[in-house]
Parts: structure tokens; C-alpha cells; sequence
């Protein structure tokens, strides 16, 4: 009985865990989708992937960075970002599980100015 109950309040706390995890991730994608348009409004492009990858470029548009990144079974990595050329990039996010009318797994955020 005892092994049972312990079984429940683990799945019980995975799944929260990948709730908030879910949450954090759609929310920080949001937030750069945010700053990538801040970028393009001063810059008249989105950044380079090694900006991008720069902390000291991106902290001009961003009070944490990087993003906090979260592994799960269904994502090596939180987020992936590509700019397609000047005027518009990709913003690939990955969820543990579906959140905000994403699904789990890969997601994607494209902008344009």
C-alpha cells in the first residue's frame, strides 16, 4: 500500500513539474518573440545567431538572459533560434507537455516586423 502511494505522489509531482515547466517555456517564448521586435526596431534586423547566442548583446532587450532551458523526455533542449534573413526569424520552443493552444513537443514562433 505505502509503495503504491508513493508511486501516486511521484507521477503526481512529475506532472506538476512539467505543468510549470510548459508554462515557463510558452511564456519565455512570448517575451523573446518581444524583444526580438525591440531588437529590429533599434537594429533594422533581427539579430545573427551569434548575437543571439551573445548575453551581453541580448541583456540590452531582455532582463534574464539566457532563457532558462529545461530538458524532458520529449526535449533536449527549450529553444531554438534562427533568423531566416534580416527581416524575419524563427523562434522553435520546445514543451514537456501541451500548454497556452501549444502542443507538446516542438512549437514554433515566427516574426517579421
Amino acid at each position: 500500500m505505502a509503495v503504491v502511494l508513493f508511486l501516486v505522489i511521484a507521477k503526481g509531482l512529475s506532472a506538476g513539474q512539467q505543468i510549470a515547466q510548459a508554462q515557463i517555456v510558452t511564456q519565455t517564448a512570448k517575451n523573446l518573440s518581444v524583444g526580438l521586435q525591440y531588437f529590429y526596431s533599434d537594429q533594422n534586423r533581427f539579430p545573427s545567431a551569434v548575437e543571439f547566442a551573445d548575453q551581453n548583446t541580448m541583456l540590452n532587450y531582455f532582463s534574464v538572459f539566457p532563457p532558462a532551458d529545461f530538458s524532458s523526455a520529449n526535449c533536449s533542449q527549450s529553444f531554438i533560434y534562427k533568423r531566416l534573413n534580416d527581416s524575419n526569424f524563427q523562434l522553435d520552443f520546445c514543451l514537456p507537455r501541451a500548454e497556452g493552444g501549444y502542443t507538446a513537443g516542438w512549437n514554433v514562433i515566427t516574426g517579421q516586423p
